[in-house]
């Protein structure tokens, strides 16, 4: 096990071969979920249009939950990996069994005030009565469920701390592929499974992310050995928390600021009428799918900081910043020279009339050729995170959301119509990119920082005497200048 864990080492070889090589399996991984949403789909809008409009109603809340999920999974990110790369073992199994019990605890409450509060909360998102059984009928099981998917995202982001991208990986693509097989069986009734239309689809999810977290659960107990079932005491158990949260509840809060930039994006659009709203809402979904790499880059630089800030090596974080900021350059103008040569043939297989096809064929033509600096700003802050430095990370997205997409859109739309409003967020990329590039690179702290010191812990109980965990040292924190 040390040789295998020795082979994923973040702080040893060439940074870039370690940005790809969890990029690639996590890009595989988010693929493989967004697969399972849109047969999600297909199968429930056979069941009519009630049912399917009470499904994706159901999306914002489940943005907010993955938004309490996400914080969870940064901060457990975060934390393991600087004890990690300080070679400290019997913390990283500390931190990662605290991690994993905070985010039963919070889950466990969301869950419960989640079934507690369905009909006021989706009564006051609109709702109708038409939509409301099967608005009941989803998210009971839904957030019955919903600890069984936190815990595999939670457990996956502890494995790709350590350097492990590829099992978490195969465990995302397991539970999309378990989740489309039960989908058609559930909903509609095959052999010996009783109809169950909605409530099918969401027990099909439910089984597919229990199946999952078993087997996420198993690697980590059994394979891995990362769960201390020690108590090491509240003090310790507690700073854990705070330390955890003082990452997740900032990254969870960073997570809205893209969705509300683009809110204000469509906004500004919906001034000319339904074709640009339509045509702008394709030309984003299309680009999304194909900048998949930038979002697993986003989910795989954590590690790489926090591994070589937690050693102490600044000159090998500094080197994972500036060539996440090559990939995202070199895949970002990829992907603009593709959509564009294919925007004639995709705008009318997406869209039936000429206006929306010209809105999504100007999109194409104009948008991804800055996209690269959506990257730098999600792999900016996510790596911040993993250095634990969230309010770095939170700066960044509100200067590229706030400061920059959502004002540049309406000025955009002022100065040039529906068009001016994707040269708004062209320009909003495009600025964003090269300045969070130049001040990450120039002028941020590339040390990692804990929360504020601790009291020595006190010697470890008898249940952990044989893990081999030194004692705690009395604080973690480190300094806030640069080290070479």
């Amino acid at each position: 096990m040390a040789a295998t864990r020795s082979a994923r080492d973040l702080t040893q070889g060439p940074v870039f071969r370690h940005i790809l090589r969890m990029v690639l399996p996590m890009s595989l991984g988010i693929v493989a979920m967004m697969l399972v949403g849109v047969v999600d789909a297909y199968w429930v809008g056979r069941l009519g249009t009630a049912q399917q409009a009470a499904v994706q109603f159901v999306f914002p809340v489940s943005m907010l939950v993955m938004s309490v999920a996400i914080g969870l999974g940064a901060g457990a990110v975060s934390v393991v990996a600087r004890a990690a790369g300080r070679g400290d073992h019997g913390r990283t199994r500390r931190v990662a069994t605290d991690a994993v019990t905070l985010s039963f605890i919070v889950v466990a409450i969301v869950a419960a005030l989640g079934v507690a509060l369905i009909d006021p909360l989706f009564r006051a998102l609109g709702a109708t009565e038409a939509m409301m059984p099967f608005v009941r009928e989803y998210m009971v099981i839904w957030f019955a469920g919903i600890v069984f998917m936190v815990g595999p995202m939670v457990a996956g982001n502890i494995l790709r701390a350590l350097g492990d991208a590829v099992i978490p990986s195969l465990i995302m693509v397991a539970a999309a592929v378990i989740n489309m097989i039960l989908d058609p069986i559930l909903i509609f009734g095959w052999g010996p499974v009783p109809r169950m239309e909605v409530q099918g689809a969401a027990l099909a999810t439910l089984i597919a992310n229990l199946s999952v977290f078993v087997m996420a659960m198993a690697i980590i107990i059994w394979r891995e050995k990362l769960i201390d079932f020690s108590f090491p005491g509240w003090s310790e158990l507690l700073w854990n928390w705070r330390e955890i949260a003082r990452i997740g509840v900032p990254a969870a809060g960073s997570n809205t600021i893209g969705p509300l930039a683009n809110t204000a994006v469509f906004a500004a659009a919906a001034g000319f009428g339904e074709p640009a709203v339509a045509g702008l809402g394709v030309g984003m979904r299309v680009e999304a799918l194909a900048i998949i790499p930038l979002f697993a880059l986003s989910g795989s630089i954590g590690p790489i900081t926090g591994q070589n800030g937690g050693a102490g090596l600044t000159h090998r974080v500094r080197e994972a910043f500036a060539k996440s900021f090559l990939f995202c350059l070199g895949w970002g103008l990829f992907v603009a020279v593709v959509m564009a040569l294919l925007s004639p043939l995709l705008a009318p297989a997406f869209l039936p009339g000429e206006d929306g096809q010209a809105m999504a064929r100007a999109y194409w033509l104009i948008a991804p050729f800055a996209v690269a600096g959506y990257g730098v700003a999600m792999a900016a802050s996510a790596g911040f995170n993993g250095l634990g430095r969230p309010l770095l990370g939170v700066a960044v997205n509100l200067f590229r959301g706030l400061a920059l997409v959502a004002p540049l859109a309406w000025l955009g739309a002022l100065w040039g119509g529906a068009t001016g409003v994707i040269w708004g967020l062209f320009a909003a990329n495009m600025i964003s990119g090269l300045v969070i590039a130049a001040v990450v690179l120039r002028l941020c702290p590339l040390t990692a920082v804990d929360g504020r010191a601790r009291r020595a812990s006190p010697p470890a109980s008898p249940l952990s005497a044989g893990s081999g965990a030194p004692p705690a040292p009395a604080s973690h924190s480190a300094p806030d200048g640069d080290k070479p």
